[in-house]
């Protein structure tokens, strides 16, 4: 069995930090079923922002910051639980169940870079990041997306650095068995997209085994409390045994 880590928080661009939430608003109505989408998207991007529409946000115009720490919330709300990483001490190789959830990381906070006189940088948003050339030309054109106003220099890799405050960096985490500060890199967009397609396969398990026991239609069995229809799922399993 896993320890139990203490995340001490997030780096995230230049905010490392320990956080205390994401801002208000509440996705207790998110439902496995708004997000049918997410299987007809290709791409991890798209992914995300096919979560993010679930939760009756626009991606597109969203900063990728919020988006990150909402993708969270998203989860909270559909599994009823925070994700946890099995993650392994470089000191002494003990592996540590690690929470990530919207208390462990940094709140987002707006960001912006001074590019001289004239204009700025500012956060990228879901949308910026949609059909960015590859190589090397990606992140210069996403640079010039972000690009505010009329600014006499150019913008540089560090400048986007001041500015980006999303959640792909290192987790920082106490390690239970040795006490040592272990660093991992994180990309919560990649982490939360794969738990939200694991938690899909099995809601459309659950859908299988209710409507074959039960011939209940689709409707129905998407209304069911997820406490109850996953108890109800699991006694149809039991009697197919």
């Amino acid at each position: 069995m896993p320890g139990q880590g203490t995340s001490t928080g997030m780096g995230t661009g230049t905010g490392a930090g320990t956080g205390t939430g994401v801002g208000a608003g509440s996705l207790t109505g998110l439902r496995e079923a708004a997000l049918s989408g997410l299987r007809e998207e290709a791409g991890e991007l798209e992914q995300c922002m096919a979560v993010l529409a679930a939760c009756g946000r626009d991606p597109a115009s969203m900063d990728v910051a919020a988006g990150d720490r909402m993708l969270l919330r998203a989860h909270r709300a559909l599994a009823g639980r925070d994700l946890e990483l099995a993650l392994r001490c470089h000191a002494c190789a003990e592996v540590s169940a690690v929470r990530l959830a919207p208390d462990t990381v940094p709140p987002a906070r707006p960001r912006t870079a001074l590019l001289g006189r004239g204009g700025g940088l500012r956060q990228p948003t879901y949308g910026d990041l949609l059909g960015l050339p590859a190589g090397d030309e990606g992140p210069a054109e996403l640079l010039r997306r972000c690009v505010v106003g009329s600014p006499s220099r150019a913008p540089t890799d560090a400048d986007f650095e001041l500015v980006d405050d999303s959640l792909a960096g290192p987790l920082l985490f106490a390690c239970p068995e040795c006490g040592a500060e272990v660093e991992q890199g994180i990309d919560v967009q990649t982490v939360v997209v794969r738990a939200l397609m694991g938690l899909l396969e099995e809601f459309d398990m659950e859908v299988h085994l209710l409507a074959s026991a039960y011939r209940w239609d689709l409707a129905t069995i998407e209304a069911l409390p997820r406490a109850r229809r996953r108890r109800l799922a699991a006694l149809a399993a039991d009697d197919r045994r």
